[in-house]
């Protein structure tokens, strides 16, 4: 309606029917002790990270404590232990700057007096291809029985750590561990109480 050339020049001009001006100006030059550098401007900011984690059968939202409801484009993220902890850190790719951001997870130091711990699985194939993608896994423990798949290639060109991270509840124990490989066969494997990388 805008480029209709019967409207009057105040119709054009008013601000009912205008947007705010937007700055298109997506790379900015900086200078550093360096030289020249660019970063790039947001595209979509603003549209805010979510953290849900699962507690007694509901989901909390963990976003604004946990740090990851920055403002930056992000577009894909992985889960990996960084530092080898047993807890799984998460890695945030984005488009704008910072490109890359480490969250730690700190939930091993709130001063829980309950911990329930962390079993990494680690499996290579012989039969199956080496990496068991598409791999099955059970883990019965002496409360419940979950399962688990192998995959590669979790989001946008990211990939999550190759280990399978078993959480063992509070008073809870790892009885067995049913492996489903690609090839057909089963393995069962019976981990010991203090095993925490299998």
């Amino acid at each position: 309606m805008l480029t209709d050339p019967t409207q009057s020049e105040m119709f054009r001009q008013s601000s009912a029917w205008q947007s705010p001006l937007l700055n298109f100006q997506l790379r900015v030059k900086q200078t550093s002790s360096s030289g020249p550098a660019y970063r790039s401007n947001s595209l979509s900011g603003n549209e805010r990270n979510r953290l849900l984690i699962s507690q007694n059968g509901s989901f909390k939202d963990h976003s604004l404590i946990s740090g990851i409801d920055a403002s930056e484009d992000s577009r894909s993220f992985a889960l990996f232990d960084y530092d080898n902890d047993g807890w799984l850190d998460i890695a945030l790719a984005s488009t704008s700057s910072p490109r890359l951001r480490i969250f730690r997870n700190r939930f091993s130091e709130i001063g829980n007096n309950e911990k329930g711990r962390l079993v990494r699985l680690n499996l290579t194939g012989t039969k199956s291809n080496r990496d068991a993608a598409g791999s099955i896994i059970i883990a019965h423990t002496s409360k419940t029985k979950r399962a688990f798949q192998k995959t590669l290639g979790q989001g946008l060109s990211s990939q999550n750590s190759p280990s399978i991270f078993i959480t063992v509840p509070p008073k809870d124990s790892l009885e067995k561990l049913t492996v489903h490989w690609p090839s057909g066969k089963i393995t069962n494997y019976k981990p010991t109480g203090s095993e925490t990388v299998i």
